[in-house]
């Protein structure tokens, strides 16, 4: 008679800790601002280069890599419009990428309450306000 192992059963926390799956989700440095910068764009939808202006520290090939990884995961969506030349890629928050806006507005909450003295409510700003004036100190910097 031939012995079978038994599969093992992974029960750490991980595996039904809810806060552990959001954050093994939401935690990736630039998955939050990516989300954001998507979901206050006037059209909802935004290409690799608005992203790339939109937030100036992060490198070309760590935002390519989480955009695929957030892709993967079904937070984006990412339409191609061959009909332009060059090609035109947009992503878009699909239904669980729109839910974490909610988390994001909380982020935002906790930041009036608990940030720096020069922190503001932006909830009434677009935010393209906050891109532009981010631009104008890069250029403004030696």
């Amino acid at each position: 008679m031939k012995k079978t192992k038994k599969a093992k059963f992974d029960c750490s926390f991980e595996v039904f800790c809810p806060i552990k799956q959001t954050i093994n989700l939401l935690g990736k440095r630039w998955t939050i601002l990516i989300i954001k910068e998507i979901y206050y764009s006037s059209r909802k939808r935004l290409g690799f280069m608005d992203l790339r202006r939109k937030l100036p520290d992060v490198s070309t090939k760590v935002l390519s890599q989480r955009l695929k990884e957030m892709v993967k995961e079904g937070m984006l969506r990412r339409s191609v419009n061959s009909k332009k030349i060059p090609v035109r890629i947009r992503y878009s928050l699909t239904e669980k990428g729109e839910d974490a806006c909610r988390i994001i507005e909380e982020f935002r909450k906790y930041g009036l309450k608990w940030g720096s003295k020069e922190t503001f409510d932006c909830s009434k700003t677009d935010c393209e306000l906050c891109t532009k004036a981010r631009e104008a100190k890069a250029q403004a910097s030696p």
